[in-house]
């Protein structure tokens, strides 16, 4: 490969981690708080639209921030991939391909992750550490 293909893909790592530094899909949790049932009253449609809306929010958030993520974990994989000497010992060599495995291993988990909360398949952490809240309406 050459130099251009690796600065190419050094450029793309460096925009998924400022994408990943600049924006807000891993801060501190804002939660969803129902509202008291102290009358004995069922929750009103717009309640039930706004905890319907937050948990789309928040599953939909938790997965962008997962794939970016699995992408950037993906694009080290590669450069390292790419930086690998040839003329390694073979023992040295076979470290070095099982540790970026690791990392090509860390983003196929993340990626999966993400899919499994989009499709309803995982359900999120209430303690997680992305979640997003619309609050009422």
């Amino acid at each position: 490969m050459t130099a251009r293909n690796f600065s190419t893909i050094a450029a793309a790592s460096k925009a998924v981690n400022f994408v990943l530094a600049e924006t807000e899909l891993g801060a501190t949790p804002a939660h969803y708080f129902e509202p008291t049932n102290l009358g004995g009253l069922p929750p009103t449609e717009s309640e039930l639209r706004v905890k319907e809306d937050t948990e789309l929010g928040n599953r939909t958030r938790f997965a962008t921030h997962m794939c970016l993520m699995s992408a950037s974990q993906a694009l080290k994989a590669c450069l390292d991939l790419l930086s690998c000497e040839v003329d390694l010992p073979p023992r040295e060599r076979v470290r070095k391909l099982a540790e970026i495995a690791s990392k090509a291993r860390a983003a196929e988990e993340m990626a999966a992750q993400a899919a499994g909360v989009l499709l309803g398949e995982v359900n999120m952490l209430e303690n997680a550490s992305i979640v997003v809240s619309r609050g009422a309406p």
